[in-house]
């Protein structure tokens, strides 16, 4: 089985709702720039890329959805799929659990470039082990935080680099009373994206954990976000608050800009001259959407593979990412104190359960 000469073969592991089949609600509701989403209609309908095979442990749903895309080949298991067919790329929307010991699988085997979903693993011992692997192998890592794939995300940080809002001072992210492991890869992925630092001197947050759930290292739960707050070693303030509407604040010395409802239009405020005493310069704007997010990751580590350019998010960032949302529920299972991110165990393990499902 081979693609043609000037594509990437693409294998798929995980054929749900984010791996194949995005639900009719679900495409109903989703602003532009997000469709498509999951990853085979991504994979698709990117240049460059074929999907050669796919693998979900519901044999059933693996055989429709590789006729659905035209996959020549599907499987029940990982190992055999990237043993066998040998792709260039994997993607991985499978559940949280087991994902890094797929990651670590395929770097050891040749593949050359992963697009895993997120949350990256359930505990920091088990991502930075994901992340070790890649690098030992020169793997390229694609991330699902796909919001800073997004056009109106990316110009939201070009306007605000522009230099006429000044220096960034904080970042606020309302995502509603949502699910750590569920929801808020992506709030935290935002604060890093955004505040463009490697460091946190400390995190500090609350988070409704039932009591029950918390046995030692171990909390079997998804424990529901009610406030974070993240000190950047670079100066930025990052605040997650379980307000709605799927806004992203960013504020800085002479105005601020908005990213209102999942990144559905832009608004800003800037003062019209640096010594105004508000900033009262009001504009509206909404991006076109060039691509959808999960495209355009799938785009950018293609074009990674090939040398082209780099990834549109570096392994530090990942790392961080996984971090503090470790730290989060550290912080708030301490109290709500702040903790800094060496003091988090490296054992601290989320299952992600919410009733009978996980992340």
């Amino acid at each position: 089985m081979s693609a043609a000469p000037d594509k990437l073969r693409v294998a798929l592991v995980g054929c749900g709702r984010i791996g194949a089949h995005t639900p009719p609600h679900v495409r109903a509701a989703c602003p532009p720039g997000w469709l498509p989403l999951n990853h085979a209609e991504a994979i698709t309908t990117t240049p460059g890329l074929e999907l050669v095979a796919v693998c979900d442990t519901d044999a059933a749903r693996a055989e429709a959805t590789a006729k659905e895309f035209s996959a020549a080949r599907w499987f029940t298991d990982y190992r055999k799929l990237i043993e066998e067919v040998r792709p260039d790329l994997l993607s991985i929307a499978t559940r949280t659990a087991g994902r890094c010991d797929i990651i670590e699988f395929a770097a050891a085997h040749g593949v050359r470039g992963i697009h895993a979903e997120k949350p990256l693993g359930r505990s920091r011992e088990e991502c930075q082990r994901a992340l070790r692997a890649v690098a030992a192998h020169g793997v390229k890592l694609s991330y699902g935080t796909t919001r800073r794939y997004m056009d109106a995300y990316r110009e939201a940080k070009l306007r605000f680099a522009e230099g006429s809002f000044g220096a960034l001072q904080q970042v606020t992210i309302e995502f509603g009373h949502s699910a750590l492991l569920w929801t808020h890869p992506h709030s935290v992925d935002l604060a890093v994206f955004f505040s463009g630092a490697r460091e946190v001197q400390f995190v500090q947050a609350t988070c409704a954990i039932p009591t029950e759930a918390v046995q030692g290292h171990f909390v079997d739960a998804d424990p529901k976000v009610e406030s974070a707050f993240i000190q950047f070693a670079n100066g930025v303030r990052a605040t997650l608050t379980c307000a709605g509407g799927l806004h992203t604040h960013l504020a800085g010395e002479h105005g601020t800009l908005t990213v209102g409802a999942d990144g559905s239009w832009l608004e800003w405020n800037r003062k019209v001259t640096p010594d105004a005493a508000y900033p009262l310069a009001r504009e509206h704007h909404v991006p076109p959407a060039v691509m959808s997010g999960t495209q355009r990751a799938f785009s950018e580590l293609a074009a990674a593979v090939r040398g082209h350019c780099a990834l549109g998010i570096a392994p530090e960032e990942i790392a961080l990412g996984c971090d503090l949302l470790f730290a989060i529920v550290w912080s708030s299972i301490q109290g709500g104190r702040r903790v800094t991110l060496p003091e988090v165990p490296a054992d601290l393990t989320i299952s992600g359960r919410s009733g009978a499902l996980f992340a």
